[in-house]
C-alpha cells in the first residue's frame, strides 16, 4: 500500500463512526414511529407491512456497509502502525533522496546531483525560501555525478543567513539541447515527523519524503 493511500485513508477517519451514530438515531427514530402508527392503525385498514420491510431492509444493508467499513480502518489503522514503525526504523541510517534542498548551516551548503548526459555547459541557481533568486554560477563540461558547495554569499558578497535554500541545475550539450539533471540529498536521518500522517525524514536538517529516497544504507564506522 502506498504513502498516498494510506494518508488518504487516515484522512477520512472517523466517518463510519458519525455514519453508524446517525443510523442508530435513524433507527430509533424509525421504530418509534413504526410503534406508534402500529398502536393507532385502523383494524380495518391495516398498514401496509412491505414498506416497513423494505425500510428495514435498507437498514439492514446500510448497518452492513458501515461494519465493512469500520473493519476496514481498522485495517488501515493497524497497516499505518506497522508503516510507521517502518519509517522510524530510518533514524541513523544514511539515505540518498532526490531532492533540490539544502539548509544553510554557518556558511555552507551542499547539494549532489547528476547529469543524464555529458553537458558542454550547466547553470546553477540558488533561491532563497521565499523563491528569491540569490545566486548564479556556471559550469562548463560536466558530466555524471556533481557536488556543489555554497558559501552562503549572494552576488554582493553579502552573507545570507542560515535555512533553507533550493537549486536548480540547467545543463546543455553543446546542440543546446537540455539535458536530465536529478537533485540528491545525501545524509543520515536524525528524525521522522508525520505530515498528515506522511512520514517525512530529517536530513540535514531538511525534510525528505520517504516516496523520494533512492537508497538506504548503514552508517560506515570507523575502525
Amino acid at each position: 500500500m502506498s504513502i498516498e493511500a494510506i494518508a488518504a485513508a487516515q484522512s477520512s477517519q472517523g466517518a463510519a463512526a458519525s455514519a453508524s451514530s446517525k443510523l442508530n438515531t435513524d433507527f430509533d427514530t424509525f421504530l418509534t414511529l413504526l410503534t406508534t402508527q402500529l398502536k393507532n392503525q385502523d383494524p380495518l385498514e391495516p398498514l401496509d407491512s412491505s414498506e416497513f420491510t423494505n425500510q428495514l431492509v435498507q437498514f439492514s444493508s446500510v448497518e452492513q456497509n458501515i461494519a465493512t467499513n469500520q473493519n476496514l480502518e481498522q485495517l488501515l489503522n493497524l497497516t499505518f502502525a506497522n508503516f510507521a514503525t517502518d519509517a522510524v526504523g530510518y533514524i541513523g541510517k544514511e539515505v540518498v533522496a532526490e531532492s533540490p534542498t539544502a539548509i544553510l548551516t554557518d556558511g555552507t551548503a551542499n547539494w549532489d546531483y547528476e547529469l543524464a548526459a555529458p553537458a558542454d555547459k550547466a547553470q546553477l541557481f540558488v533561491t532563497d525560501a521565499a523563491g528569491r533568486l540569490v545566486h548564479t554560477s556556471e559550469l562548463q563540461n560536466v558530466s555524471g555525478n556533481q557536488t556543489f558547495a555554497w558559501d552562503g554569499k549572494d552576488a554582493n558578497g553579502r552573507q545570507l543567513s542560515d535555512g533553507a535554500y533550493t537549486l536548480r541545475v540547467v545543463a546543455q550539450d553543446a546542440a543546446e539541447n537540455e539535458i536530465n539533471v536529478t537533485m540528491k540529498q545525501a545524509g543520515v536521518v536524525s528524525a521522522v515527523e508525520f505530515d498528515n500522517n506522511t512520514p517525512v525524514l530529517t536530513v540535514n536538517g531538511s525534510g525528505i519524503q520517504l516516496s523520494d529516497v533512492i537508497t538506504v544504507r548503514d552508517v560506515a564506522t570507523g575502525s
